[in-house]
């Protein structure tokens, strides 16, 4: 594949994993165009790596915090996630096996664009205040949101995000949980194609680099989709993803 490919390979999952547009999509339409065939899974997990430690890096005083919280807000706040993440497994194991089949077909890969169109479109229509977190139970539904967003175009931070703005979250603390939340999620997946001998294929100096542009790259996407929702903007990128739905029929 190339050192630089494999940056930019890194870079494009480190900005599209936090912002509203479905990083696996747009991965999914990078390897026909690139005709990645060979590493290409090696580097998927490289790059999640990379993300994971943006996640870890950017909210880091907030996960620090939550052990110095009192003993009920801290009994609330895991039962929320606890919720949430039981709720996010049956889902993404029923849609794990028919997602991994539509990653190789284009148009299905169109379908989940325009179901993140469609959300984002939803978020414009709300108003920006809302609650501080999420409920115990809103967690559910959020998880199930989450678990559904394994179809390759439906963007699971568009999905997660716009399941809590639903459920009367404000927008920064929409995002805070959506991306907490992936921690165990992306630990979780990152075993399995660990123990399937994901990392194989690719060179270690690719996987390196890409995992390190992913992180940098998803740091600085952090900061700019809470500005943008601080803003009430994040719904402009539903003409992108339009427009990335256009290409996945176009590549059929």
């Amino acid at each position: 594949m190339g050192l630089l490919a494999a940056i930019l390979y890194g870079a494009l999952q480190g900005l599209t994993e936090f912002l509203p547009v479905s990083s696996s999509g747009h991965l999914a339409l990078a390897a026909r165009l690139l005709h990645l065939e060979a590493g290409g899974l090696g580097l998927a997990v490289a790059t999640h790596v990379g993300t994971l430690v943006a996640v870890l890096w950017f909210y880091r005083q907030t996960i620090a915090g939550v052990i110095t919280l009192p003993a009920p807000d801290r009994s609330r706040t895991i039962w929320t996630f606890g919720w949430a993440l039981l709720a996010t497994v049956p889902f993404a194991l029923v849609l794990s096996g028919p997602a991994e089949a539509a990653f190789g077909q284009p148009w299905l890969v169109a379908v989940g664009f325009l179901g993140t169109s469609l959300l984002l479109l939803l978020l414009a229509r709300l108003p920006l205040g809302g609650r501080g977190t999420p409920a115990p139970l809103d967690g559910l539904l959020i998880g199930a949101a989450q678990g559904v967003a394994v179809w390759p175009g439906l963007s699971r931070s568009g999905t997660t995000i716009a399941t809590a703005r639903l459920l009367g979250v404000s927008p920064e603390a929409a995002a805070q949980f959506t991306f907490l939340l992936s921690i165990p999620t992306v630990l979780a997946a990152l075993a399995r194609e660990l123990y399937r001998g994901g990392l194989s294929g690719a060179p270690w100096p690719e996987l390196i680099a890409a995992s390190g542009a992913a992180a940098l790259v998803g740091i600085l996407s952090l900061r700019w989709l809470i500005g943008l929702l601080r803003s009430g903007r994040v719904s402009w990128f539903a003409i992108y993803t339009l427009a990335l739905a256009g290409v996945g029929l176009w590549l059929g």
